[in-house]
């Protein structure tokens, strides 16, 4: 929702609070719970014995295509539909072999309508290859191979610089976001071998990043010398996520979990996966139906709160849409596929 608020604001409202700290905590999250189902699914499968990989493979891409792949295409497919500038012509393939972080790494800007599907490309490259980490490694390598896949994270950001001879926005590669998977996944790890998410150590380490954070990114924003601790502020935040997604997974108490039970919230919540898929297409479709929006006389105020309510219409409805007619129906097919039986 915080993400769907600035890519609605008009350009001259201001960016006080860094609403990407949303997103990188849904990278981390994707980190944490892909890959603490991938470690169960090989606990289960070695238990049973015999050959096991491929035919987990298969189930794993088959229950991802349900999932996350069949909406992914319906917004592609509405993307087309209202003419998302990016996607017409060739430029379309990026965006269905989910390599449009790359292709936007090259443009060096924000395409109209498909600029955040930069993020679901990320994810889709780590699912396609983290089960080949999980599954395939033997056990005692499995700790040594993520935190090298965390730190190539930060050594891709400390060169960034020169990276851009090559592409305008770096920023944008997956190379510079593998700290955010990566500490998700180590968290994993270390839940699967015994940690308690309630350790006090896990709460010391998520407050000392949080902090560390803080400073690295005030230091920069005031114009101060970080000594080169730039690269590692990302890191340091997808450290301190792990302390929030611990507490989010224990439960929280008092007014925080009554708001967080509140029925519109778990509702918000089921249907999250199609609001940031559609909330960049909802203005697209509403300059289609209502173009007076985009007359440049809603811009400030009253009517430019008035536009960004008709976008979250929008958005909902699509959303609304995507889980009745795509997502629940899929979600009872690919339930079905796990309990055959049943």
């Amino acid at each position: 929702m915080a993400i769907a608020w600035d890519h609605w604001c008009p350009p001259t409202w201001p960016r006080i609070f860094p609403f990407e700290i949303f997103l990188f905590f849904f990278l981390v999250l994707t980190g944490y719970l892909i890959t603490g189902s991938l470690l169960r699914e090989r606990d289960r499968s070695e238990a049973r014995g015999g050959p096991w990989k491929r035919e987990a493979l298969k189930n794993y891409q088959i229950r991802r295509g349900l999932r996350i792949l069949a909406p992914y295409y319906a917004a592609l497919a509405l993307a087309w539909i209202v003419r998302a500038p990016d996607v017409l012509g060739a430029n379309i393939v990026w965006y269905v072999l989910h390599i449009s972080n790359i292709h936007m790494a090259f443009l060096g800007y924000w395409p109209a309508g498909t600029n955040h599907f930069w993020s679901l490309a990320m994810q889709q490259q780590f699912y396609l290859i983290w089960p080949f980490v999980i599954w395939f490694l033997p056990r005692h390598w499995l700790v040594g191979a993520v935190v090298i896949f965390s730190a190539l994270g930060p050594l891709a950001r400390f060169y960034q610089d020169s990276l851009q001879a090559w592409v305008a926005w770096p920023q944008v590669l997956s190379c510079a976001s593998l700290d955010y998977f990566g500490i998700g996944s180590l968290l994993a790890l270390a839940v699967h071998r015994g940690m308690s998410l309630q350790s006090p150590g896990l709460r010391w380490i998520s407050w000392t990043a949080f902090l560390g954070y803080l400073a690295v990114f005030g230091a920069h924003a005031m114009g101060w010398q970080t000594f080169g601790l730039r690269s590692f502020q990302q890191t340091l935040l997808s450290i301190a996520l792990c302390g929030f997604i611990a507490a989010g997974t224990v439960g929280f108490s008092g007014m925080a979990k009554r708001i967080l039970e509140h029925h519109v919230l778990q509702r918000i919540g089921q249907f999250s996966y199609g609001i940031y898929l559609f909330h960049n297409l909802a203005p697209l479709v509403t300059g289609k139906l209502m173009w007076f929006l985009w007359n440049g006389s809603c811009e400030t105020g009253v009517s430019a709160l008035f536009r960004i309510a008709v976008y979250a219409a929008v958005t909902w409805g699509l959303a609304q849409a995507s889980w009745r007619w795509i997502e629940q129906p899929l979600q009872e097919v690919r339930t079905k596929l796990a309990n055959p039986r049943e």
